[in-house]
């Protein structure tokens, strides 16, 4: 098909979808969210509360396992670290009785290095409360430092971090290209910045930095939109909201009292932050066409380059609208092309309500795709990255519908867990609303989820032969991935509510040997964060990206770790696209003694875009 079909094809099924979406906003979003109101219409209970008969949907404390259709043993354990690890938080205010809306997704994780010691520190984001607000120590925001394996101690106080507030989602990044990671805080009332100080302090600069919104913030991610070499941030908003509207309650049942959905609230515009270089940002939403694209409702991100053209694309997950896929044109300039892209509701026309993201080329295509969790009965769509052909929606042939659908997933990660090249899945779970008291079928503490991907071709859920945290029932929300022991292989935190964070240590059974690459933006950002890379070992090709966002209110680990197979010191070839659009290869390049290869910008050799002879294809 020529460039000009193409396009022409493509516009055709933009204009029927566009039609669709406009047919189904609502529809779609009955499944959900109409029955949650006092003085509301309402849809018949049955589409909410029975989740067994006549659909076939899995009930309470059950879940789908589909391992018997595979004939090896699930190579996957993780071990529940939290009781050892000196770990003692838990998120302040939610849920509440008086169940306000800011109840329902706090509880953001960064994983930074911030002392620069090597070892991944824990960063959580806290909560309070209207009638109660947090003042005690335990209720501030807390940093733990790394100490040893999975041995935290508590240095909120001396790194100068205690705050209080509605906190939700987090972003690291070293914005000022010092060398040292810096926090920024989305959250209900007043989102926050801390400049690393670089002696184990952190400052508050929130004023003159110029970030201080006081929208609902949800999810923030760094990275450097328009190439310049600083690394600018993008902030997902919520909905407009005050704790003086009064709860919900479910049809039929005005004993119940439950948070309100945001299907009936205007959604507010997120925010664009260029960073100027001087230690400020300039807020360009509406001139960079973010912000006139109205009633976003967004809850998680997360920033790459999805079409190949060297520039990071924002991909952001909204609850009860249409997710958005910005498509950045260059100059800090970006298109919405979400439903020309096929990625702005399921495949069934749906309009999700949309909880995290997760990114990775999880069938070995060259492109990065898409995961988005969303609420119970509904399922988590998978989005295929076809390249110039757009998305298309596989989670149905993957059998991720089947066991998916009841659970309500919040937090989500693709990466190789067993080290066999394939992005496997992990999905935090839990209810915003307890219905146990409508009888089965209504769990409101979940199972979190572990899938299991056959070379692309299927997930299968293995959670229940994965450890003992796997059997357990949580609130889940945010969940962080990186290397946390540094052996090699990805590590888990999740957030819940009502219990400590789970710091989940990788046993899993590896396939193979990995290398660490560890990359340092000279003329690019020092972070380069959303940048693309490809790593050849061992005769494989695989694609992924130093994370920026991703999962739901979550920061990861900014090193990559690769499958290197039965490779134990060389890796073939290295490519990496840096934010600014330049592409350097690396050949056989040797790790370091601790399985590291540090990537400095301008070492490599630089390649032309238009000519890729360089990059061999196994």
């Amino acid at each position: 098909m020529t460039k000009g079909s193409l396009t022409t094809a493509r516009h055709k099924r933009t204009a029927g979808l566009i039609a669709l979406v406009l047919v189904l906003v609502a529809a779609g979003s009955l499944l959900y969210f109409v029955p949650w109101s006092g003085k509301r219409v309402e849809s018949p209970a049955s589409q909410q509360f029975d989740s067994t008969e006549q659909t076939g949907k899995v009930g309470e404390g059950q879940r789908p396992n589909l391992v018997s259709s595979v004939s090896e043993k699930p190579p996957f354990h993780f071990e529940w670290m939290t009781p050892q690890s000196g770990i003692d938080f838990v998120y302040y205010g939610a849920p509440s009785r008086e169940k306000y809306m800011t109840d329902q997704n706090g509880g953001g994780i960064g994983l930074l290095d911030y002392d620069n010691d090597g070892q991944l520190d824990l960063f959580f984001v806290n909560g309070s409360h209207f009638q109660q607000p947090a003042t005690e120590l335990s209720q501030s925001n807390r940093l733990y430092r790394a100490v040893e394996n999975f041995r935290y101690e508590a240095v909120t106080v001396p790194s100068h971090l205690v705050a209080h507030g509605f906190g939700m989602g987090c972003a690291a990044g070293d914005y000022d290209n010092d060398g040292f990671t810096d926090l920024f805080v989305a959250a209900y009332g007043r989102d926050r910045l801390w400049r690393n100080n670089g002696d184990g302090t952190f400052a508050e600069v929130t004023d003159e930095a110029g970030v201080g919104s006081d929208r609902w913030g949800t999810s923030a991610a760094f990275a450097d939109l328009d190439g310049d070499g600083l690394l600018d941030l993008y902030v997902v908003n919520y909905v407009d909201w005050s704790p003086t509207e009064p709860p919900c309650h479910p049809l039929g049942h005005p004993e119940i009292t439950t948070s309100c959905s945001p299907i009936e609230r205007s959604g507010q515009a997120d925010l664009l932050y260029r960073n100027t270089g001087s230690g400020s940002f300039d807020e360009v939403g509406i001139a960079a066409g973010i912000a006139r694209v109205p009633d976003g409702k967004g809850l998680a991100l997360a920033i790459a380059d999805l079409n190949g053209d060297g520039r990071l694309d924002i991909y952001v997950a909204n609850d009860t609208s249409p997710n958005f896929l910005f498509r950045n044109l260059g100059r800090m300039r970006f298109e919405e092309v979400g439903v020309l892209e096929g990625v702005a509701v399921s495949n069934d026309g749906t309009v999700g309500a949309g909880m995290g993201v997760a990114c990775a080329d999880y069938d070995h295509n060259g492109y990065l795709d898409l995961c988005v969790t969303n609420f119970r009965n509904q399922v988590n769509d998978v989005f295929a990255n076809l390249g110039p052909a757009g998305f298309t929606a596989t989670n149905t042939s993957l059998g991720v519908d089947l066991v998916s659908r009841s659970p309500l997933g919040f937090g989500v990660v693709l990466t190789d867990f067993n080290l066999d090249t394939w992005p496997d899945m992990f999905v935090a779970n839990g209810h915003i609303w307890d219905l146990t008291s409508l009888g089965p079928g209504n769990e409101y503490k979940m199972h979190p989820q572990l899938l299991w991907n056959h070379q692309g071709r299927r997930f299968t859920d293995v959670s229940a032969l994965s450890g003992d945290y796997f059997r357990q029932h949580w609130l889940g929300r945010a969940v962080a991935f990186g290397d946390l022991d540094n052996d090699g292989d990805t590590d888990l935190v999740v957030s819940h509510l009502s219990a400590p964070p789970a710091v989940l240590r990788n046993d899993c059974i590896r396939a193979g040997k990995s290398v660490r690459l560890d990359l340092i933006g000279t003329r690019s950002s020092r972070q380069a964060l959303g940048c693309q890379v490809t790593v050849v070992a061992d005769k494989v090709r695989q694609v992924s990206h130093v994370p920026s966002g991703g999962s739901f209110q979550a920061s990861h680990d900014p090193r990559l770790l690769f499958a290197t197979g039965n490779s134990t010191s060389i890796i073939e070839e290295i490519q990496i696209v840096w934010p600014g659009g330049q592409i350097e290869v690396w050949d056989h390049a040797v790790p370091d003694r601790q399985g590291t290869v540090h990537l400095i910008e301008g070492s490599g050799i630089p390649i032309d875009r238009d000519d890729q002879s360089r990059v061999r294809t196994p």
